[in-house]
């Protein structure tokens, strides 16, 4: 019996007891946004509308994501839109998007309520890794190709649906290549032509959903065009000749101006010689000329009169020898002054002169025959 009133009196005074407040002023609103999907780091607008709803006084318009309130505003009476900014998004912002209102300033984590629609917030990423892999071994040699294989697992979301996105190949935390990626397929190849020493290091590829390639993209032009052309070892060989000589060219035309430069004296000289060498010549072989006429006709003279020489007797004959001893003896004086200081140097134009002179008078005086006229 004690029993039964006992759990009778429990009953009464749970019946009785208060229940804790709920929040039962909250209403559905609308929502409204032209952004479905968006790239990471941009703003997100939303508006919420009352619109049909009778107002009396301010309310407090609530945006809830995934049913939670996460920002609030207020809204007066002759309003009926309130648009929301959610500054530069990433990729935890993605989600269900709905929109309340209620007359009571509620703190967010009462507000747990879904509005009259939801809308799909789809947050594209700028960059994902990916997944990276060599066709062929690790360790290659100078001059031989390598490919690499950049990949995803995941399906892709894109911008617009995109089908052809951007993906980058990096080195040491470098971009490197840039190429086009399937979104299909979910995957792309990189090349790297006649590999050197330099392109030892890290490598990684990352893609890019948010880059989107559209179809037009590919046949756009820039504002101008430029044509490398590589030549051959043959021309670069007689590139590299022809500079060469002439940079000693330069060199030796250098080396002459500065030894005129500084040798003013010899560049004088060398001026006069040049410019009078031409008359000295003329005035010398004039000179030659007469002096061999004079000695021919000389040698005439001597064979008329060399019969009755002759018949004159010894001692006439040696005082003849004595003469042309004599004579003998001063063309060799005169040659030896003129070369005498010079026997050791370069013989000058003018010491040729008198040499040649020379033989051609003991020509004649040996032979007794002129010389050839010149």
């Amino acid at each position: 019996m004690n029993t039964i009133i006992i759990l009778m009196c429990a009953l009464v005074k749970l019946v009785i007891s208060p229940i804790p407040d709920e929040p039962n002023d909250i209403y559905p609103a609308r929502v409204l946004s032209q952004q479905k999907n968006i790239s990471e780091n941009s703003d997100l607008y939303v508006t919420c509308s009352t619109f049909g709803n009778k107002k009396v006084s301010s309310i407090y318009v609530y945006l809830c994501k995934n049913g939670l309130g996460i920002s609030r505003v207020t809204q007066k009476q002759d309003q009926h839109d309130s648009t929301f900014v959610v500054d530069s998004v990433g990729l935890e912002d993605s989600g269900n998007y709905s929109c309340v209102f209620s007359k009571t300033d509620y703190p967010f984590s009462e507000v747990a309520m879904i509005g009259h629609n939801i809308i799909q917030i789809q947050v594209i990423a700028n960059f994902l890794p990916a997944d990276i892999s060599v066709a062929g071994v690790w360790t290659v040699s100078e001059g031989e190709d390598i490919e690499f294989r950049c990949a995803v697992s995941d399906a892709l979301q894109t911008l617009g649906d995109c089908q052809v996105i951007q993906s980058y190949l990096r080195k040491n935390e470098s971009f490197l290549q840039v190429q086009e990626f399937d979104v299909a397929r979910r995957e792309t190849t990189f090349f790297i032509k006649d590999a050197v020493t330099r392109d030892s290091g890290h490598y990684s590829c990352v893609v890019l959903p948010s880059r989107c390639i559209q179809q037009q993209e590919k046949t756009l032009y820039g504002n101008n065009a430029v044509l490398i052309q590589v030549e051959g070892e043959g021309s670069f060989f007689l590139l590299r000749l022809t500079v060469e000589c002439g940079v000693i060219t330069l060199l030796l035309l250098l080396v002459l101006c500065l030894w005129l430069i500084t040798n003013k004296q010899a560049f004088k000289v060398f001026v006069k010689s040049c410019s009078g060498n031409q008359q000295v010549n003329a005035d010398m072989l004039e000179e030659e000329q007469q002096q061999i006429d004079g000695e021919y006709q000389n040698v005439q003279h001597g064979e008329a009169f060399s019969m009755e020489e002759e018949e004159g007797g010894q001692a006439s004959g040696a005082a003849d020898d004595m003469s042309s001893s004599d004579e003998w003896e001063e063309d060799e004086e005169r040659v030896y002054d003129t070369l005498g200081g010079h026997r050791q140097g370069t013989i000058t134009l003018q010491q040729y002169v008198v040499l040649i002179e020379y033989l051609l008078v003991s020509s004649v005086r040996l032979t007794g025959k002129p010389p050839l006229h010149y």
